[in-house]
């Protein structure tokens, strides 16, 4: 039913044509290419989305689908079309990612991916179950589940809307990086095919938290034109790049001077700033030092990295943001960003 989550709330037919104007007409294509994407059992499972997006409050059981209008089948086919139809994930994502509205002149599209849990905890036969991490009150619980590793397109502005594109279960033992990379690749294909992105456009920007080794994620799409902007720990710390080589002192230094992000006291000036004023979080201060990097080890991610070659020297710009205040007036602490994009 994750699925069903990503059809436009309407209730007009796919077959619908003689709504006028040039939104019906996008809307209407919309609907027929996510009809497309069904293999089998199409049409139960295209008036379930519909049935699941236009109900009027809460569904908690597949069942009670089978009572809305838009669902014009017995309560029977609600199963059938779970357990038999079929759904090309790939076919669907590039549909959506079709229909995302453009960026504002001169920026780039933003996506953000992390990883969401659907607890399960009354299943005891379920097939790729995981613990997983649910938050509520009374503090966090980890509970059997499946993690989903979710894409979204964002946009400007204090809104929890997002335009979802993509929701893949993290099998047991597989690895959420290397689920997010395969994403992004995924991502920026469709955004060629469909003519979303050209060359000469900004690149698109993928966001995503510090449960990531931005590193490893800017490394693995090296070469493709996408920028990275991870959030990363406030005690990470950074190299600036290494002096240049002394004829005849050895071998040069890979790394330079340390810049310790728990350490705000001992940085050097920032090379940009921008202040500014917001109605929820008062006085914004934004700052940034370029052409820093992380000194990486061959241990995690990077333990099978080819033993005959240094590790990759991956540069970027680090940001820091402060606040006045918190809209839940809690302390504000610093927020450290590391972002990379390709030359120029």
């Amino acid at each position: 039913m994750a699925v069903g989550l990503m059809v436009p709330r309407a209730r007009d037919a796919v077959e619908t044509r003689g709504a006028a104007g040039a939104g019906h007409e996008q809307l209407r294509r919309l609907r027929a290419g996510i009809y497309g994407c069904f293999t089998r059992r199409a049409d139960a499972l295209f008036e379930l989305c519909d049935a699941l997006l236009c109900a009027p409050g809460p569904v908690s059981s597949p069942v009670e689908l089978s009572l809305e209008p838009e669902f014009r089948r017995g309560h029977a086919m609600v199963y059938d079309a779970l357990a038999q139809g079929r759904v090309d994930g790939a076919r669907l994502r590039r549909v959506l990612v079709g229909a995302l509205p453009a960026a504002r002149a001169g920026e780039p599209l933003m996506f953000g991916v992390d990883v969401t849990p659907i607890p399960r905890a009354g299943a005891r036969y379920v097939d790729g179950l995981s613990m997983v991490v649910v938050r509520g009150a009374g503090g966090d619980r980890l509970l059997p589940g499946w993690p989903l590793s979710v894409l979204v397109g964002l946009s400007w502005g204090a809104s929890s809307w997002v335009d979802a594109l993509e929701a893949r279960r993290i099998e047991p033992g597989v690895d959420h990086t290397g689920v997010l990379i395969a994403q992004a690749e995924a991502l920026l294909d469709d955004l060629s095919a469909t003519g979303r992105w050209r060359a000469g456009d900004v690149p698109p920007l993928v966001i995503f938290d510090s449960g990531y080794p931005a590193a490893l994620v800017a490394h693995a799409l090296e070469g493709r034109a996408v920028q990275v902007l991870g959030r990363v720990r406030a005690d990470r710390v950074f190299y600036h790049r290494a002096p240049a080589p002394v004829p005849g002192a050895g071998r040069p230094p890979r790394h330079g001077a340390r810049f310790e992000c728990a350490r705000p006291a001992s940085l050097p000036e920032p090379e940009e700033r921008i202040e500014a004023h917001a109605e929820r979080y008062g006085r914004v201060r934004v700052q940034a030092w370029h052409g820093l990097h992380q000194a990486l080890a061959r241990t995690g991610a990077w333990a099978g990295y080819p033993a005959g070659r240094d590790l990759p020297i991956l540069e970027g710009s680090v940001i820091r943001i402060t606040v006045e205040r918190l809209a839940h007036q809690g302390a504000p602490k610093p927020l450290w960003l590391w972002h990379r994009a390709p030359p120029g």
